[in-house]
């Protein structure tokens, strides 16, 4: 059991220093010309080589911060979730970010309730969302549905993408997978981890625009309303 532990944390450092090590000869180069040019005075160059610092430092920050998130072990704070009122505004969010994308919500009637953490519902919905966004494309429709009953509450989202192959689906929650250019492969392990914190799931269902769908399951809170057709 613990080789297979070690294996799986031999393949993550080996994730992390990849993705550190992508970052680090545009630093390395960018800075020895600095020094080459020295003094030249060439304001355009040194504008230029301050940017591309900037920007590979960021990366590095944005990638060190999604394997802390998969590390770390937050508190969680279960509260009754109007997800519909969470849906709404995580679209609009979604939306502004990719306007070429046209989304559509088919929401439970009321408002249905689930026991859950806000913030990690927000950032599993949002990770969702923007897979979702990047998997149809200009042009292309997402679709986030909700419903209640039975003692759960579920959020699916549905994209009008090529959809996923048999060996992405059977590797799909691995956290050294990733599908999207400049993705690490770890948003939907830390989606996941978040869901089942909460006492929940994240499943892999049929699409119904064409492309991939997840279900978030929740444990309903109390008075959710109940919609019997799901």
């Amino acid at each position: 059991v613990w080789l297979t532990r070690l294996e799986s944390w031999q393949a993550l450092a080996r994730k992390m220093a990849h993705e550190v090590k992508n970052s680090l000869p545009p630093i390395r180069l960018t800075m020895e010309e600095v020094v080459a040019r020295r003094g030249s005075g060439d304001q355009a160059f040194l504008e230029q080589a301050a940017q591309i610092v900037v920007d590979e430092v960021a990366t590095l920050e944005r990638r060190v911060r999604a394997f802390s998130d998969l590390a770390a072990e937050p508190p969680v704070h279960p509260a009754a979730v109007d997800l519909n009122a969470l849906v709404a505004e995580r679209i609009a969010l979604s939306n502004t970010a990719n306007p070429e994308v046209a989304y559509s919500v088919r929401a439970a009637p009321g408002h249905p309730l689930a026991c859950a953490d806000a913030d990690l519902l927000k950032g599993l919905l949002t990770n969702l969302l923007d897979n979702a966004a990047h998997a149809a494309g200009a042009g292309g429709s997402v679709l986030v549905a909700t419903s209640a009953g039975k003692g759960r509450a579920a959020i699916e989202v549905h994209d009008s993408g090529p959809g996923l192959n048999e060996q992405v689906r059977e590797t799909l929650f691995e956290p050294t997978i990733s599908f999207k250019k400049g993705g690490m492969g770890l948003g939907l392990s830390i989606a996941r981890k978040s869901a089942l914190l909460m006492g929940g799931d994240i499943l892999l269902v049929k699409g119904e625009l064409g492309g991939a769908a997840f279900r978030v399951v929740l444990p309903a809170a109390n008075g959710a309303a109940a919609n019997p057709d799901r």
